[in-house]
């Protein structure tokens, strides 16, 4: 076998020369091309009977075996049963692929334009499914907090309304980002490496704290500073967001019935807080900058600005009255006397 189609030398350097290298592409879109061919290869392992060992070519790449990979993508019996805009998302990382092949050698090229015609999959505007704000603290009262993953859930579902940020985005979150005290705020990094501050709630701030200090678990070397951890001690991953979220909306959607209808999913809560913001009337243009999707300037001045119309937004969006009630003020007692179990017994 000719070393120079093995498909496993390409895709070393496809990731660690072209993307980063040539592409400049971010993080988040390097890892989901990551997580496509992780798919890709075990696609092909269990099609030729389950030999995880063998070594593939690029040539094994044919537009039948991709289309077939396609396929098995959305099949809801046999395959994944992802939706549409997923398959493209795969498809688009395959394109990308063939392109950097089509740079390396010519004899690559009439290969690459059968698999470059490959036509994404027109996809159906679908109604955005979001939480009202009755079915937003039935959510939150799914969540054991007596138990030190439940503290951790809940602030990080918590975080996640408030900022409406991404899983992948609330998974990379690092302490050395937050500010608990004074101007109560978070740094996120999104799409495309962009950076945006959200200014947190008193309630959101208090929960962070008390979770970093008391019911965080100990990290194990290389998540020290990444503010959420799993059970092995690693930062979480946004397919564990994911799967957190789901647990407790799977929960919540016991108790009414018509949770079951509206598909959610994580991502349903930034267009739970993308929706209170709009009911709440804010701005739409301030929304976009709340949530990421608007481009935030680099100078100081306007980043002031920006942070102060965002502040005022608070003033008009307000956190849940089950997690207000974690911190009641008639409780005059300190942090350090009373514990977060005590809180819970009082209300």
């Amino acid at each position: 076998m000719n070393e120079a189609f093995l498909l496993s030398n390409h895709l070393k350097l496809f990731f660690t020369s072209y993307l980063q290298g040539q592409r400049g592409l971010s993080k988040n879109t390097i890892s989901s091309y990551r997580d496509t061919f992780r798919l890709l290869l075990n696609f092909l392992s269990v099609k030729n009977g389950g030999d995880f060992l063998k070594e593939f070519t690029v040539f094994d790449l044919d537009v039948k075996t991709v289309l077939s990979f396609l396929n098995y993508l959305e099949d809801k019996e046999k395959g994944r049963g992802n939706r549409p805009c997923s398959r493209n998302l795969r498809l688009a990382a395959i394109h990308c692929f063939f392109r950097y092949l089509n740079l390396q050698s010519e004899v690559y090229a009439p290969q690459a334009k059968k698999i470059l015609s490959i036509p994404v999959k027109r996809t159906s505007s679908s109604t955005i499914a979001y939480l009202e704000k009755e079915e937003m603290e039935l959510l939150f009262r799914q969540i054991d907090s007596f138990k030190k993953e439940g503290f951790r859930d809940l602030a990080l579902i918590l975080l996640m309304y408030n900022t409406g940020a991404r899983a992948d985005e609330v998974a990379h979150t690092k302490i050395s980002s937050l500010s608990l005290e004074g101007n109560l705020q978070v740094r996120i990094w999104g799409k495309g490496d962009k950076e945006r501050i959200c200014p947190l709630w008193p309630s959101t701030a208090r929960l962070l704290k008390t979770y970093v200090g008391k019911y965080r678990r100990t990290p194990q070397k290389g998540s020290e500073d990444y503010l959420f951890i799993n059970q092995r001690g690693q930062s979480l991953t946004r397919f564990g967001v994911w799967d957190i979220v789901k647990k407790y909306l799977q929960a919540a959607a016991k108790k009414n019935k018509r949770l079951e209808e509206k598909h959610l999913s994580a991502h349903s809560l930034r267009h739970t807080t993308a929706v209170h913001l709009l009911e709440s009337g804010v701005e739409l243009n301030l929304i976009k900058a709340w949530l990421g999707h608007a481009s935030i300037s680099t100078t100081s001045r306007y980043l002031d600005v920006d942070l102060k119309k965002k502040r005022e937004v608070l003033t008009k969006f307000a956190p849940p009255n089950y997690v207000v009630s974690f911190f009641d003020e008639k409780d005059n007692q300190s942090e350090q006397d009373k514990n977060i179990f005590d809180l819970l017994k009082s209300l």
